[in-house]
């Protein structure tokens, strides 16, 4: 009889950013399970879970945004020429 063992990972990350949380700095705590993730402050209460595809679809816009930015800033300004006062 064979079993098949379903590996279920779960990894901890504590990020180096802090956000202010009522007054106090907290460390962003991202918990990461197979179908979703848990994103919460460290030394709070709240935890907000979020679909792993819901992060990918969030990081699609925001690339997509960021280049657009960068293309801006790349191009160079157009200025309009004044003619020298006669």
């Amino acid at each position: 009889m064979a079993y098949l063992i379903e590996r279920k990972a779960q990894t901890l990350y504590v990020t180096a950013s802090s956000v202010s949380d009522h007054g106090k700095k907290r460390k962003i705590v991202v918990e990461s399970r197979p179908e979703f993730a848990i994103v919460r402050l460290a030394g709070a209460r709240g935890e907000f879970p979020i679909a792993w595809k819901m992060i990918y679809e969030a990081a699609m816009r925001h690339h997509a945004e960021n280049l657009r930015l960068e293309g801006e800033t790349e191009r160079p300004h157009s200025r309009r020429k004044r003619k020298p006062d006669q």
